[in-house]
């Protein structure tokens, strides 16, 4: 038996990049070897590899006899370039995938004894991770079927496609298909059913769907309708829902399973009324009942926690109130900070400040820092409505002291002008320590496959050591995005998750259309994390995340013709959205930002709504749980900007 390499369809995906182009026109060596291995022109593309070699530095040598040992991974030449690698590059990140890939070389091959020592020599050498030793099992799979241990085989595969679906997809379900066609190996009824949850959890829907069987579990028919709510079948799907909801199916012989299908499918009845609805009361009513009526639900704090959301939303704090203090009665986990929230905040609103100001100070003792820092704020503006602003300012000042940064640091650095901070942001001093791997990241940047394995090659050489050194190296290069990500992952200076981005560029808009350019970092920065490439799943695109749409009626506009991955073009772009945002809701900075990821028109409804509210309380009251993070995120990044510049 076959299983079909990964390399072959490797080839059928790259070969679309580089179909109407001559690989002897690329300027870049590297980029042209790719092109010919999409073109399966294999010495070619070697000797494009070689060239690339002669020109760098040490420092990458191992990544690029990597490369050809992908090349040459169906060649006999292959088992001799991996002995090399091993003897030239012993402490390279990349031998590990370089022992994989003979796997698969071996398996291929029937080289069935070299792969039972290669399994060995693996499992031995490494630290593997569970995706790993999946992996192996993968293999020990083969491996027995290969020398007709077909029991033995199938107990490793079906192991595979039931803890990790995602592990071999194609050639697991290729395996699955032969034994129970040519062996009768099937999954029994208990193995089905974990093998569905494992694919509805790793949202390999169409496999779920191909297959799903009747009556194997009541939870499956519930995730089967949901999948259907997102497709096509949306209305089966709704119908299906319904139906459990009420009742109508046939009893898996368990009370408590079925009891908490009919919970499930109300709760997601609601979340799917929840976007069309406009009558939040009636949805928090129904949510309410599902506590009352099924309090063994497993996701009864979700649906308490939006149930109280949505009875806030509509100015029903006193309901909301007796959700809230259910979810504290029932120590909800997770759900205890949001709970001491949603009780002083909805206080608040009654103008009972006596009561809210007890559920804040609460939260100061909160262990996350977000809520120590939104207890202390909202403890500062109770006092001031029980007009008591001496204390209020002690608050603030508390809070300003103690914290660098976050949004209610920034709000309460409002209430007396200070700024929290004088640092000046310093260019670091240039460095060249790893030229060559910079050089890697600019020359795969349109190349989404080696773009891909350029990064993990990097992240994997970046230590507590040098980290420093690399992150100012990649800022340096403009690769933002990237620096931001590795930055989180060791003790970094906040200059290096919090980097202007792209300043040139951001500084001419900003004088141009009269935005502050601090405003502008903070928006692209919590946008697309300064990925110029960046798509959302909505299709909103670049450094500021514009839709088509909006970009094809600001262009009209500004008589323009924008690419949107274009920095320049996209920054004009935002920043010309962004002032056109600020002049309609009146220089209001939480307003426009809101306007900017929710809609105009919704703010302008919002504002009707919540008229009479201060910024702060708006924030806190906006319905979209998207926009609400949005804006706070945003107004965090604009102190820290403004404060180091």
């Amino acid at each position: 038996m076959r299983i079909l390499f990964a390399f072959f369809f490797i080839i059928i995906l790259t070969n679309q990049s580089f179909s109407n182009q001559k690989c002897s026109s690329i300027d870049n060596l590297l980029i042209s070897s790719e092109c010919y291995i999409a073109k399966r022109n294999i010495e070619l593309a070697l000797k494009a590899l070689s060239k690339f070699k002669e020109s760098s530095d040490e420092e990458i040598y191992d990544f690029i006899d990597f490369k050809k040992i992908q090349i040459l991974q169906n060649s006999k030449r292959f088992e001799t370039e991996i002995k090399k690698f091993a003897t030239k590059y012993p402490k390279s990140n990349l031998l590990k995938k370089v022992d994989f890939m003979h796997l698969e070389f071996l398996s291929e091959n029937n080289l069935n004894l070299k792969l039972e020592q290669k399994i060995k020599f693996i499992e031995e050498k490494y630290p593997l991770k569970e995706r790993d030793r999946l992996k192996i099992k993968f293999y020990k799979g083969l491996y027995f079927y290969k020398i007709e241990k077909f029991k033995k085989a199938f107990s490793f595969i079906k192991s595979v496609s039931i803890r990790n679906p995602s592990i071999k997809t194609k050639e697991v379900n290729q395996l699955i298909d032969i034994f129970r066609n040519k062996h009768s190996f099937v999954l029994n009824k208990k193995e089905k059913i974990k093998r569905l949850n494992k694919l509805y959890l790793k949202r390999q829907y169409l496999t779920f769907m191909s297959e799903y069987e009747n009556n194997l579990s009541l939870q499956l028919l519930v995730k089967k309708s949901l999948i259907e709510l997102k497709s096509k079948k949306e209305k089966k799907g709704l119908n299906t829902l319904k139906g459990i909801s009420i009742g109508k199916f046939t009893s898996s012989g368990s009370q408590a399973k079925d009891l908490e299908a009919i919970a499930e499918s109300k709760y997601q009845i609601i979340l799917y009324e929840l976007k069309t609805s406009k009558d939040n009361s009636a949805l928090a009513i129904r949510l309410s009942s599902i506590l009352t009526n099924y309090p063994n639900f497993s996701k009864n704090t979700e649906a308490g926690h939006l149930s109280a959301r949505l009875f806030t939303l509509d100015k029903k704090y006193k309901e909301a109130i007796k959700i809230y203090n259910w979810l504290i009665k029932t120590k909800s986990e997770g759900y205890i900070n949001k709970s001491f929230y949603g009780l002083g905040f909805s206080e608040y609103m009654l103008g009972n400040y006596k009561d809210a100001v007890g559920y804040f100070r609460l939260l100061k003792e909160s262990d996350e820092i977000y809520y120590r820092q939104l207890g202390t704020y909202w403890t500062g503006k109770c006092l001031i409505k029980l007009n008591d602003k001496n204390l209020a300012m002690e608050e603030f000042k508390g809070l300003v002291n103690k914290y660098e940064m976050g949004y209610y640091t920034y709000l309460a650095s409002k209430k007396f002008h200070k700024k929290n901070s004088s640092s000046v942001f310093k260019e670091a001093k240039k460095s060249a320590k790893h030229k060559d791997d910079i050089m890697l990241l600019k020359i795969s940047k349109n190349n989404k496959k080696l773009r891909k394995e350029v990064e993990n090659y990097i992240r994997n050489k970046i230590n507590s050591s040098n980290f420093s050194t690399y992150l100012s190296e990649l800022n340096q290069a403009k690769e933002f995005n990237l620096s931001i990500k590795i930055s989180y992952s060791y003790n970094a200076d906040k200059k290096h998750k919090f980097p202007r981005g792209y300043e040139s560029i951001v500084l001419k808009s900003a004088q141009k259309y009269g935005v502050d350019p601090n405003l502008i970092f903070a928006l692209i920065r919590e946008e697309s994390l300064y990925d110029s490439n960046a798509v959302s799943w909505v299709g909103a695109k670049g450094l500021m995340q514009i839709m088509d749409k909006t970009a094809k009626s600001l262009d009209k506009e500004l008589k323009t013709k924008s690419n949107l991955f274009n920095p320049e073009d996209n920054v004009n772009l935002g920043s010309y959205y962004l002032m056109k945002l600020l002049r309609k809701f009146d220089n209001n900075i939480p307003n426009a930002l809101a306007a900017y990821n929710g809609g105009p028109n919704n703010v302008i409804l919002w504002r009707e709504r919540f008229k009479g509210l201060d910024d702060d309380e708006f924030v806190e009251n906006i319905p979209f749980k998207e926009t609400h993070g949005y804006v706070k995120r945003v107004l965090r990044s604009y102190q820290y900007y403004k404060n180091n510049n």
